[in-house]
């Protein structure tokens, strides 16, 4: 009687050979991949940011009691909160006016990578943009623009007259 072996496994050639594909095809995908997972970042961020500013709006009505968005561009972040009560109908609402001091409700920190570009409707004083938000709904309107490591640009507005966010994508010029 015979027996016969049959072959079972892989030749040290053809386990090569798969291998030199396989690193072939990381070669090509990675860096697709690394663009794609940078433009989530950024899109993510200024999604982010959309929010808060929705976040804002809705205290500034549910609370009865006006809400600022302020925009850090040297630091890099944006900081939702309201004025520190005092005597109702004293003081103004203006950051760096007065008297009265934020009381920050939540702060977002962009992430690495992602900028504040510039503001939209407004004027940056000392690093600072603010957007208010007020008890009725509406706002002192305005918005940014943020910016990714590959030019990418989103805008975010908000309407003065109904407080509603906005979020584009925009072309750089």
């Amino acid at each position: 009687m015979r027996y016969f072996f049959k072959k079972q496994g892989f030749t040290f050639l053809e386990l090569l050979v798969v291998l030199v594909i396989i690193s072939l095809m990381s070669a090509l995908v990675a860096p697709r991949l690394g663009g794609a997972l940078s433009r989530m970042n950024s899109k993510t961020a200024a999604k982010k940011i959309a929010a808060s500013l929705r976040y804002a709006r809705s205290q500034a009505v549910s609370r009865k009691m006006p809400h600022i968005a302020v925009f850090d561009f040297d630091k890099n972040r944006i900081v939702i909160g309201n004025w520190k009560p005092e005597t109702p109908g004293t003081g103004n609402w203006e950051l760096g006016t007065g008297n009265r001091e934020l009381e920050a409700g939540k702060i977002y920190d962009l992430p690495e990578g992602v900028k504040l570009e510039s503001a939209i409707g407004g004027e940056v004083v000392s690093g600072l943009f603010q957007i208010n938000f007020y008890p009725v709904g509406s706002s002192s309107g305005g918005g940014v623009i943020i910016s990714d490591e590959q030019e990418r640009l989103y805008k975010i507005t908000v309407d003065f007259i109904t407080g509603t966010v906005q979020l584009n994508a925009e072309q750089k010029n």
